[in-house]
């Protein structure tokens, strides 16, 4: 059969489409990807979709053999019926699928055509009502660029098998219509290896075994998207929740990592059962689906993917490799509780479409957020989980907004070949911050009231963002288009700035908020938020403020006390870059470090950090406060937030004289604090600060001295990860010892992890051969798994090889067709940041500038290079002011 279609394609090619094509009416061939016409044509005439589909997975298959039934009502339409299915040849571009046997409605059918990665199905082999198209097909997994993942574990010489389908990859693996909004009922069918284990969306039925294999057959799905189905295959250790009796609920991991994970799962399987009752109460609807498992995967290219049913975790994200701090252990609380808030958002009520991504994402931050406010994990009050909240999206959210390259929350996805750069901080940090200053203009009732229905109304199928607010306009009884227009259909943010004064008498006699569109682009925004005065003796007061225009008064501050300062943003309500005018910034400068709230003092930083990246604040003043301020700081999270905005002022705003300056102080804080902090999650904060910006020989030794176990830290065991990570550095500044520690540590830790953290320590060699060597393998070797790629991109470009990396910046912007082609989500904002954020001159800067002018990208591509861009631009016009 696939002879036969390669003919087809050519004689298609020589004749064109039209004489090949037997309708009365010939449509043009569809466009590589899934188009929004296309998708739009497909959910019009097909309804009633199920797929019936088989794998067969053995160790070290290359090919990878399957069949498909897809069932599915048909209207009638002159338009040919379109299946996506596609492959990827050895350069990453797209070829067609491997298909074969194909019958609609029992009968064998030859002149299907395929082209631009679809199967193409002439109308008169189908009819009114009920259709049956049966197929076999051929795929392959791999370790990295493929659907179908392949991870061969070093440690046990054990094999395993799962697929990643989002956005639109389920079409690598099998023929399907690869839509959000074609939802569909699966069935599955594996053959396996007989000691394999095997999960999917729903439990699996009683298998068939023989000698060598058996199979498994798993339970229909309740509708679902194609990139929410999902398999995972392997010598997993299934451990389950015996505690979770309302619905099954099992953990698998691979059995070189058991042991680890029954000592860490408890705390997991606590916080899932706590987490999963809060969403029942709080969506009014129960758990959507028959079961719910976690898989713990190795070389996974996300944090998790919501599989309904079935969550995938990158297994470094649960199982921790070092001592976590309180810090880290409720960044793993806030991934697995997104992840199962998706089973609502996402998979319950999935998006229409693909610029609605911040439905889904959005909400399951917000909700994650919600959650831990109301589980309180660790001992954390509600108010230190909104701090954290604050912190996990608000700095992220504006930095994006502040670019060039920022895009509204509602981003137009034409083809969902583009989907993948929809993806990042505008719908994962941005949407949840904007849903958390919905429920304060709403009210957190109504709020809820408003997601039960949206919830509700959509059950098990697909809506758009319009659905949602129109549900909170009835919950609440507030118009609400002209706010949604604005936060969601806008790009940027507003600058809101605080202007006042005070008489003779020590009254404010004026204060008045404005507003203006940080990007320039005239735009406006309903605002809502909590003023905050700020008195010398350390007494506040708060104000409510609402405004929709330029300037608005607040006539209730008239005739108060003269304060100290003045804030826009307390308690975090409002959305915007709520900077410190001048008087107010020379106030807080003096008290913020002994200001108690620790919220407020959080708030506080972030807006001196915001006076820095808008050039206002010299980095040096910045730099020079939080060092004096640090040793006092008690909170875990902010400390580790300042001592992150240190070193980057340090290391990227600061010339060598100006570091050379205050190396000496930086680094023996950080050694001081690292052994004489009271709490261990601060130690520990303080240890990896240290490796961070070690630079001397001094501090070189004292890393040194930590390898060889002739410096100890109280309460912190040195894992191999944090060997590891102070070799990277040792390698990255070219320290004499480096390559004898390496090979030494190499030979201590020659596992399956031990030889990725070898290759992701090796890129940080000062070397133009070995930054060579890696490049040509980032992009000409499949073998080498996506997240050891990622992993070796910051080593790469380690902040003090600038120079040594600057002639690779260009190749890299080069590659981003590539890179947006070939590799998952997320991997090419990791691509740019790595590339232009390891330059910090005027030169680089200009590379990139000519590189957008005389280069014609993908509208995509070219906001996420302006977006990264904003950051070189910032460094060299702050070094430029202050050097």
């Amino acid at each position: 059969m696939k002879t036969r279609l390669t003919l087809l394609l050519l004689l298609s090619a020589a004749f064109n489409w039209t004489s090949m094509n037997t309708e009365a009416t010939a449509p043009a061939p569809p466009a590589v990807g899934v188009a929004r016409e296309l998708a739009r044509a497909r959910a019009a005439t097909i309804s009633d979709l199920r797929y019936a589909l088989r794998f067969e997975l053995a160790p070290g298959i290359a090919a990878i053999k399957g069949s498909a039934e897809i069932r599915f009502r048909w209207k009638k339409s002159p338009a040919p019926v379109v299946l996506d299915f596609r492959d990827l040849d050895a350069q990453g571009q797209p070829s067609e699928g491997q298909v074969s046997a194909i019958k609609i409605n029992g009968r064998a059918i030859n002149d299907a055509q395929q082209i631009n990665g679809h199967l193409v199905l002439p109308t008169r082999h189908f009819k009114v009502g009920e259709n049956l198209v049966a197929l076999q097909f051929e795929t392959a997994a791999a370790p990295a660029n493929r659907p179908l993942i392949r991870y061969q574990d070093k440690d046990d010489g054990s094999e395993y098998i799962y697929t990643l389908f989002v956005p639109m990859d389920a079409s690598l693996a099998f023929p399907c219509f690869d839509q959000p909004d074609l939802k569909a009922r699966f069935t599955l069918e594996l053959k396996i290896a007989r000691a394999w284990q095997a999960v999917s969306n729903t439990p699996a039925q009683p298998d068939a075994t023989d000698a060598a294999q058996r199979t498994l057959r798993f339970q229909a799905t309740q509708p679902i998207s194609t990139y929410l189905f999902a398999f995972a295959t392997g010598p997993f250790v299934q451990i389950k929740d015996e505690q979770a009796t309302a619905l099954p609920q099992s953990y698998y991991v691979r059995q070189s990592q058991a042991k680890r994970a029954q000592a860490e799962l408890p705390a997991v399987m606590e916080l899932t059962r706590a987490g999963m009752q809060h969403y029942v109460n709080f969506f009014g609807h129960e758990f959507p689906f028959t079961k719910y498992d976690q898989v713990l995967l190795p070389g996974f290219a996300y944090g998790g993917m919501e599989h309904a049913g079935a969550t995938f975790l990158r297994e470094d994200a649960v199982l921790f490799r070092t001592t976590p701090t309180k810090g880290d252990q409720l960044g793993r609380a806030s991934l697995v509780l997104h992840e199962l808030a998706h089973q609502w958002f996402g998979d319950l009520v999935t998006m229409r479409w693909f610029d609605d991504l911040w439905l889904k994402e959005g909400f399951a931050n917000y909700m994650a957020g919600h959650a831990l406010a109301a589980i309180q994990p660790l001992g954390f009050d509600e108010r230190e989980m909104w701090k954290r909240f604050y912190q996990r999206h608000k700095p992220l959210a504006y930095g994006i907004d502040a670019t060039k390259g920022t895009t509204p929350i509602y981003q137009e996805v034409a083809n969902l070949a583009d989907a993948k750069s929809a993806y990042g901080a505008i719908v994962y940090q941005k949407a949840p911050s904007l849903l958390r200053a919905l429920s304060f203009v709403l009210g957190a009732d109504k709020f809820r009231a408003g997601v039960r229905l949206f919830l509700r109304e959509h059950a098990y199928g697909n809506a758009a963002w319009s659905d949602l607010i129109h549900a909170f306009e009835r919950s609440s009884k507030q118009p609400l288009t002209a706010w949604a227009n604005a936060w969601v259909k806008q790009r940027g943010m507003p600058q809101v700035e605080t202007v006042w004064s005070c008489d003779a008498q020590g009254k404010l006699d004026r204060f008045e908020l404005k507003q203006r569109d940080v990007l320039g682009e005239g735009h406006r925004w309903p605002i809502k938020t909590q003023l905050l005065l700020g008195y010398a003796d350390g007494t506040t007061e708060r104000l409510p403020a609402q405004f929709d225009t330029a300037s608005a008064r607040v006539k209730t501050a008239i005739g108060k006390p003269c304060p100290a300062f003045v804030f826009g943003n307390d308690e975090d309500y409002g959305y915007g870059r709520f900077l410190l005018d001048a008087r107010s910034r020379a106030a807080v400068v003096e008290r913020v470090a002994t200001t108690k709230d620790a919220f407020l003092r959080t708030l506080l930083w972030g807006a001196l950090w915001e006076s820095v990246r808008e050039a206002e604040m010299p980095p040096g003043e910045y730099l020079q406060l939080a060092l004096n301020a640090l040793p006092q700081e008690q909170d875990e999270d902010l400390a580790a937030s300042l001592l992150n905005h240190a070193t980057t002022a340090y290391q990227r705003y600061l010339s060598e004289p100006q570091r050379a300056a205050l190396a000496t102080q930086f680094e023996a804080l950080c050694a001081d604090r690292m052994q004489h902090a009271a709490d261990l999650g601060l130690r520990i904060t303080w240890f990896r600060a240290l490796r961070a910006i070690a630079a001397t020989p001094a501090a070189r030794q004292q890393l040194k001295d930590l390898l060889a176990g002739k410096l100890s830290l109280p309460g912190i065991e040195l894992k191999p990860l944090d060997r590891w990570r102070l070799i990277t550095t040792l390698l990255a500044l070219q320290d004499a010892d480096a390559e004898t520690l390496l090979a030494a540590e190499k030979q201590r830790d020659a596992g399956d992890e031990g030889r990725k953290q070898a290759y992701l320590a090796e890129a940080a060699r000062a070397e133009a051969a070995t930054k060579q060597r890696y490049f040509d393998a980032y992009l000409k070797n499949p073998a080498v798994a996506e997240d050891w790629v990622e992993g070796s991109l910051g080593s790469f470009n380690a902040w003090n090889q600038s120079a040594l990396t600057l002639p690779f910046l260009q190749p890299a912007l080069a590659a981003l067709p590539q890179v947006k082609r070939t590799r998952k989500i997320f991997f090419g904002l990791a691509w740019l940041n790595a590339f232009i954020g390891g330059q910090h001159a005027p030169e680089a800067l200009a590379q990139v500038q000519t590189f957008l002018k005389t280069n014609k990208l993908d509208r995509d591509l070219e906001l996420k290079v302006l977006e990264v861009m904003d950051e070189l631009e910032r460094t060299v016009r702050i070094r430029g002011k202050y050097q």
